[in-house]
């Protein structure tokens, strides 16, 4: 389990790899992030949202080079590692927004304004 600055449990972690993704990612909606390691434990490369796919689709596709063309040119995949979060679609928004526009992370390319919120300890 990972847990984020607002006490939120994630599920996983587990390789951001295509088996993995194909037999331990869920077929239902949320926000999942592609994590690297880093010297204090994890830092998010990516996050997004499945609200019109499903997790297991969205992350399929950034591991088969689709879907984001800043993901797609990861060195080596190998050690990244994927979490997720399930959650109705307005959570997912404001989750992603929020750390998008907080703490960028570096694969997030394109700005994100509009669903942002200051705080999301709530959810």
């Amino acid at each position: 389990m990972h847990h984020d600055d607002y006490g939120r449990t994630w599920h996983g972690p587990v390789p951001f790899d295509l088996e993995m993704i194909a037999t331990q990612t869920p077929r239902e909606f949320g926000v999942y992030q592609v994590l690297a390691p880093a010297p204090d434990g994890w830092t998010t490369v990516y996050i997004g949202i499945a609200t019109g796919d499903t997790i297991q689709g969205r992350l399929w596709k950034h591991a088969t080079g689709r879907g984001n063309w800043a993901l797609a040119r990861l060195g080596d995949p190998a050690t990244f590692v994927c979490v997720w979060y399930m959650c109705d679609s307005e959570t997912a928004h404001q989750i992603e927004s929020h750390v998008v526009t907080a703490r960028k992370p570096p694969f997030n390319v394109r700005p994100e304004l509009r669903h942002f919120i200051p705080s999301i300890a709530v959810h």
